[in-house]
């Protein structure tokens, strides 16, 4: 089984089973029985209902929303391109940063500023990106064909209101343009080391942590983008930094 397979597996199947078996237990303790009243009517037929049709290759379609009552989950995957290969990570559940005619541009390891929508005036300085294989023990590791991507980022205030940084609002691109796939669970860096939620200010002026990515290996990463929005969620990036 592959890790991808037993993320989605652990994350997935294992709750799903635990909600069956909790409102199983509510429904079934403490209910009292109530048997009907004995009914007079004549039932004219115990024909039961007709099953769904097969399809052409004999599978039982499924059923949409519609049909039942709950929505379905698509078997087709987010993405069918090879990840030893290009990036392809699933961005349905956020908006990914794209390098727009306003982002300003950089070099790795040179500094540039952005000005947040509720915030002040930061400064990022990301280092080039170096790898590290993923251990096999590793549950949440890079499957087979790609690495661990690392980048240095500090961030330092600059002026203004105190700004809140995450590493979630960074997006990377290949050097095709896909999204790469973040990783917050493994085992590439210790805990304290990650990129992880900050807040800079008159205070606490320079905050530095490491972001983690998933990536084929390879592969020319000096030529990747990374990218860092004026706001979570904006489509546009403030600033980038390439090869």
């Amino acid at each position: 089984m592959s890790k991808t397979l037993t993320r989605k597996f652990a994350f997935g199947v294992a709750p799903a089973i635990l909600v069956a078996t909790a409102v199983a237990g509510c429904n079934n303790e403490g209910a009292p029985s109530v048997q009907a009243p004995p009914s007079t009517a004549v039932q004219t037929s115990s024909a039961a209902p007709d099953a769904p049709s097969s399809t052409a290759g004999g599978e039982v379609p499924t059923q949409s929303a519609t049909d039942s009552g709950v929505p379905t989950e698509s078997a087709t995957p987010s993405s069918s391109a090879d990840k030893s290969k290009v990036c392809a990570a699933d961005t349905s559940f956020r908006t990914p940063a794209a390098v727009a005619p306003s982002t300003k541009k950089a070099a790795w390891g040179k500094p540039l500023d952005v000005t947040q929508e509720y915030g002040g005036t930061v400064t990022f300085v990301p280092q080039a990106p170096t790898t590290k294989d993923g251990d096999p023990k590793d549950i949440f590791g890079p499957d087979e064909g790609q690495t661990n991507l690392l980048i240095t980022v500090t961030v330092t205030y600059k002026s203004g209101d105190s700004s809140d940084v995450n590493d979630s609002s960074f997006t990377l691109l290949d050097a095709a343009g896909n999204v790469c796939d973040s990783d917050i669970l493994g085992d590439a860096v210790p805990k304290q080391q990650r990129f992880d939620d900050a807040t800079v200010d008159t205070t606490t002026k320079t905050y530095t942590g490491t972001l983690v990515y998933q990536v084929p290996k390879g592969q020319d990463y000096k030529k990747y983008t990374l990218l860092y929005p004026p706001k979570y969620g904006s489509k546009d990036a403030a600033v980038a930094w390439t090869g």
